[in-house]
């Protein structure tokens, strides 16, 4: 015969037992965070942003043409500094120039899907001091934004043949809507 258990040691045993298994899959869940963290802690990109060593590169990751501006200023440095894409929702790419100083320059940024938007993780977040429309279409807009350094820049965002696009420069804004309007179908 066995002899029965009090109800309440019972009960505390169940209730260690419950404690053991949320301590443990509550470790489990921070160590998954952590190691799902740390690619973008290594490469300093938010997630799903990869670089690429060339447009050509991103546009085969991307499985699309990056539209890039038959203008180009003599103040900025050719090859980009930086190529950085996304695959997730049709794709986006951003471009980082530098300057003839070696300072970044520029950034061109697109979403290559009809109605795409650009992500935050290839654009930044910086702040908008001021903002109006600009003589790109219905939805162009031109903006003066301080970056994450404090640094000021002149951004025009807009679309065109189903594409978001991006220019935020350090250089004058007549370069930035010279380099927009510039920007026109496939290239070769």
């Amino acid at each position: 015969m066995t002899a029965a258990r009090p109800m309440g040691s019972t009960v505390s045993e169940g209730a260690r037992a419950l404690w053991t298994l949320t301590l443990v899959l509550g470790g489990a869940a921070l160590a998954l965070v952590a190691l799902d963290s740390m690619p973008t802690w290594l490469h300093g990109h938010p997630r799903g942003v990869r670089r690429a060593a060339s447009i050509e590169e991103a546009e085969r990751r991307v499985q699309s043409r990056v539209l890039l501006p038959s203008y180009f200023p003599d103040s900025l440095r050719w090859p980009p500094s930086q190529v950085r894409f996304v695959v997730d929702d049709g794709g986006s790419v951003a471009l980082d120039f530098q300057g003839k100083d070696g300072a970044p320059a520029l950034l061109l940024a697109q979403s290559l899907a009809s109605g795409g938007a650009i992500p935050d993780g290839l654009q930044g977040r910086p702040a908008v001091i001021q903002r109006q429309s600009a003589p790109l279409g219905e939805d162009a807009v031109l903006a003066r934004v301080v970056a994450e350094d404090g640094t000021l820049w002149n951004q025009l965002e807009w679309s065109r043949s189903g594409r978001r696009f991006l220019l935020r420069g350090r250089g004058s804004l007549e370069d930035l809507i010279r380099m927009a309007r510039s920007i026109h179908g496939e290239r070769r």
